[in-house]
């Protein structure tokens, strides 16, 4: 039974290599066009494991969709997620930091053609980055990786904005907005929580 487990994750590591290979090679197009599919490791059930390098994948069936999150190990910090169509082929694809913000998403049609491509960091001049620097000069104590820190972004009426939210001591949140285009501290404060 070992063996055959081995065999099967050996296979999907191998025909996930070849897909990327392919897809690189797909996306150096002007008009893209994705090959990728859904390896379904188990039917009806959630299927996780691990890498060599420590990235976590998770893959899970919903009714008319599959579902392939990929977390690599620290120190990366961006998560991948897919979802496919029921026939296996990309649906969309959402590169993201962990409960807080995308970086980019992409949408295919069932024919695997690109319908939607929207990169969510080209407002912010100040880069996520730059952001974790000035956080660990000021604030050397934070761990981004922390349930009960978050990091957010957006733009709104005053301008392209990153929020951090992080728990210093118990019972208290400490805040922080930066400007997302200069990185100029805009705002510190902090708010009394309830710790459980």
């Amino acid at each position: 039974m070992k063996t055959i487990v081995v065999i099967t994750i050996l296979f999907v590591l191998l025909c996930c290599n070849e897909q990327e290979k392919k897809q690189q090679k797909i996306t150096q197009k002007k008009t893209e066009i994705t090959t990728e599919t859904f390896n379904k490791n188990k039917v009806n059930d959630e299927y996780n494991f691990v890498l060599d390098s420590q990235t976590k994948i998770r893959q899970y069936g919903k009714e008319n969709s599959f579902i392939e999150i990929t977390t690599p190990s620290k120190p990366e910090l961006f998560q991948t997620q897919k979802e496919y169509f029921k026939n296996g082929n990309l649906h969309l694809k959402f590169v993201y930091f962990e409960r807080d913000f995308i970086k980019f998403k992409k949408e295919y049609d069932e024919t695997g053609k690109l319908i939607d491509d929207i990169n969510y960091d080209i407002p912010f001049k100040f880069t996520f980055e730059q952001l974790l620097a000035l956080l660990k000069k000021e604030y050397d104590a934070i761990d981004i990786f922390d349930t009960n820190t978050v990091i957010t972004r957006g733009v709104i009426e005053e301008g392209t904005i990153w929020e951090v939210e992080w728990k210093k001591t118990f019972g208290r949140r400490e805040t922080l907005k930066v400007d997302g285009i200069t990185g100029e501290v805009l705002e510190r404060s902090f708010y009394p929580m309830k710790d459980n």
